[in-house]
């Protein structure tokens, strides 16, 4: 017996109650927060890097999408400029260079001196290579 693709499909209301979506252009598109990996400021506009590897840029600033996405509590300013989701960090390192956060999607994100003294205190152990 084929499945119901409408079962399985949400409405535009189903999504829109749901706390866990970003949306943009008039609320015509959304992503997940949890798809999204991190976020980084480029002057007035916020550049989104997603779990799939596409990238989309907002014509919000970072503070908009900051405040929208304290509730999730998975999100947190690793510098000036860049929101990172925690569900996709594995792993900090500090070298010569800075302190240097590690994603599960292989990418690196440099965090600020001031940022990385508020993961040590909270951080397994394990998080952190020297």
């Amino acid at each position: 017996m084929p499945l119901n693709p409408f079962k399985i499909m949400k409405t535009k209301n189903d999504v829109t109650q749901e706390s866990n979506v970003l949306w943009f252009n008039h609320k015509k598109n959304y992503v997940r927060t949890d798809e999204v990996v991190y976020l980084k400021s480029i002057e007035n506009y916020t550049k989104f890097y997603l779990r799939n590897g596409r990238q989309f840029i907002s014509s919000h600033t970072m503070k908009i999408y900051e405040q929208q996405l304290q509730n999730t509590g998975n999100f947190t300013r690793v510098h000036r400029g860049t929101l990172l989701n925690l569900k996709y960090l594995t792993k900090f390192e500090k070298d010569t260079e800075g302190n240097w956060a590690y994603l599960s999607t292989g990418e690196r994100i440099f965090v600020s001196r001031r940022k990385i003294k508020k993961f040590e205190g909270i951080a397994p152990a394990n998080l952190f290579e020297v």
